[in-house]
């Protein structure tokens, strides 16, 4: 701890004075970094404060060196996950509310152009002149076969 001190002076140019900080953090997953696996600091293997020297004695936190520690999730990622799983739902509830909407326009301009035709069809010929008549005769036949009628 003392040759951890002499360093950080000749780096920093000042005494380390956080050191009841970083007791309390030494030992947190988030600052341990990957390099605790090849360490050989002393640590602790037993409840009564023994220590030990040794690399190869197994401490109390189990280190998987061959892959990154994994943090937990943050708060704001975890909110975008939860949006990301909405978000295709709501879509394509939108689309489809659209399509439906689009299905009973269609439907309901056919239908206008239905009875628009049926009117013509049913129109009074009597104060049409011939050539009126014949017009619309060929219009009436022209509909009758689009509609069905």
């Amino acid at each position: 701890m003392a040759s951890a001190h002499a360093f950080f002076a000749q780096d920093e140019g000042t005494t380390f004075n956080l050191e009841y900080a970083w007791r309390l953090l030494k030992d947190e997953p988030k600052w341990m970094g990957e390099s605790i696996g090849n360490s050989s600091k002393v640590t602790k293997t037993s409840a009564s404060g023994a220590s030990s020297a040794n690399s190869d004695t197994p401490s109390s936190y189990e280190f998987n060196s061959s892959s990154p520690m994994e943090r937990p999730m943050g708060q704001k990622a975890a909110k975008r996950k939860g949006k990301a799983k909405e978000i295709p739902n709501a879509t394509q509830d939108a689309r489809n509310k659209r399509a439906a909407a689009m299905e009973r326009l269609a439907q309901s301009k056919e239908d206008e152009l239905e009875l628009k035709a049926m009117q013509i069809i049913m129109k009074d010929t009597s104060t049409m002149s011939d050539s009126q008549r014949d017009i619309h005769e060929k219009y009436c036949n022209k509909m009758k076969k689009k509609y069905g009628l």
